[in-house]
């Protein structure tokens, strides 16, 4: 046998054996984790986030709403207490006073929005109700407690906000919208921040105002503020609903609107107010008065 059949053999084999190597020895993948996973909100820490029905717990002692603002221990020891437990807590101050205080929590893993359905609950979170059935749970509600606090529940899929304020009475709503109507969308937009809310792009909006809801607590899409319609620029309607479920709760109201516009056009219980720059329609009703502001 000559040497070059010889050499030639032995790269043939050589090969063989890489590529048979190769096929029966793969490389070691990489075993990638998941990343750990924060746990749940434990039932000791909402207990001092959250009382009864949902208002402020234990934890925001001496930082109520309507109490000066947080002291740098108050803040420290809240602020050290939302990050043990992976949770926002973030307070607005207004004249040196708590205006408002939001919570925010993400739960992670497979199954966080059940963990948010449970904490909901624990809040007050209605369901829908028709006739005395009970229907879906709410993803946006609110209510408001004897101490005149307003609680506004969010939930989306695995993520539950919550915020505390001071509920607003009939004359500062009505005045609102008043000064409302006519304004510079883009400014008001700009002021609400995250109580802005579009309905229709660049045409109906909400702004979340907490005012008085129905006592039964069910809410409907514009009982959690005020529906605004813009148009060139400006917002050229505002309206708002008020639930009273009783006649005390509209004479309330005609004693706002009366003091706000003074006597109205009155006829099958829709009282009516031309005014020079717009025109306000009030519908009484004992379940529910509808108030619409549009510019003339």
């Amino acid at each position: 046998m000559s040497v070059k059949v010889w050499l030639g053999g032995m790269v043939v084999a050589s090969v063989l054996v890489i590529a048979t190597s190769s096929r029966r020895a793969p490389a070691a993948r990489a075993i990638v984790q998941p990343p750990p996973e924060s746990p749940w909100l434990s039932r000791e820490a909402a207990a001092q986030i959250f009382g009864p029905e949902g208002r402020m717990g234990p934890l925001f002692e001496s930082a109520w709403i309507g109490a000066p603002a947080p002291s740098p221990a108050v803040r420290s020891r809240i602020a050290a207490f939302a990050h043990a437990n992976n949770v926002k807590i973030d307070f607005e101050l207004a004249d040196g006073y708590v205006a408002a205080v939001r919570f925010d929590v993400t739960f992670g893993g497979c199954c966080g929005y059940e963990g948010v359905d449970v904490l909901a609950r624990r809040i007050g979170r209605p369901k829908t109700w028709t006739c005395g059935w009970d229907k879906d749970w709410l993803d946006d509600w609110a209510s408001v407690g004897e101490d005149g606090v307003y609680v506004r529940g969010h939930v989306r899929v695995n993520r539950l906000q919550v915020r505390w304020e001071h509920q607003v009475p009939l004359d500062e709503l009505v005045e609102r919208a008043d000064q409302l109507l006519g304004a510079n969308r883009a400014t008001v937009a700009a002021r609400a921040g995250d109580r802005w809310l579009e309905i229709e792009p660049s045409r109906q909006f909400m702004l979340e105002v907490p005012y008085r809801i129905d006592p039964y607590q069910v809410r409907y899409p514009d009982d959690l503020g005020l529906r605004l319609v813009a148009g060139s620029g400006r917002i050229v309607e505002v309206s708002f609903t008020v639930r009273g479920y009783d006649e005390a709760a509209v004479d309330d109201m005609r004693k706002v609107l009366r003091a706000r516009w003074g006597r109205p056009r009155v006829g099958d219980d829709v009282w009516t107010w031309h005014k020079p720059d717009r025109t306000v329609t009030a519908a009484l009703d004992s379940s529910a008065t509808r108030v619409t502001l549009s510019l003339r």
